[in-house]
């Protein structure tokens, strides 16, 4: 069963029409199956919308975003709404670390190489999410881990 402390939202990117945000759409899907009781996955919609219990989940827990193009609207939406994001990760330095080309893949439809891809996204980003989960664990607060510390250097990974 898990409690406040022991959730983390997931934040992805929701491009219209651009390739990379369907493979961080299905890396969330894999996300939120590979770890439904430790993510509550919200949608830039929501928190552009005010969605209120989208909000408040991101408002409570910290956050991971992922983000598939340039502008990485999943960052400054969290940023903008001075949400607790303590880690990000982008799609093109996970496709340049695992070299994953996406050239003849469609955003209507991803191929095993799309998905392969999207699963190295939900593999990063589910490493972010035990490391932060692993921080906030009662046996690191009872041997007084600096949550804050912990957090930002999950970041940074």
């Amino acid at each position: 069963m898990s409690s406040a402390s022991t959730k983390v939202v997931v934040l992805g990117c929701s491009g219209i029409g651009r390739l990379v945000s369907t493979v961080v759409r299905q890396a969330v899907y894999l996300i939120a199956h590979d770890r439904p009781d430790e993510v509550v996955v919200v949608s830039s919609g929501e928190l552009t919308g005010n969605v209120p219990e989208a909000l408040e989940a991101a408002r409570t827990y910290p956050l991971v975003a992922i983000d598939g193009c340039r502008p990485q609207c999943a960052q400054a939406i969290a940023t903008g709404k001075g949400l607790n994001m303590v880690a990000h990760v982008w799609v093109p330095e996970v496709a340049a670390k695992y070299k994953v080309s996406l050239a003849g893949e469609k955003r209507t439809g991803l191929t095993e190489k799309g998905m392969a891809l999207a699963r190295k996204v939900a593999d990063e980003a589910i490493d972010r999410i035990d490391g932060i989960l692993a921080a906030r664990s009662p046996e690191a607060v009872a041997e007084g881990i600096d949550l804050t510390a912990a957090e930002q250097e999950m970041s940074t990974l």
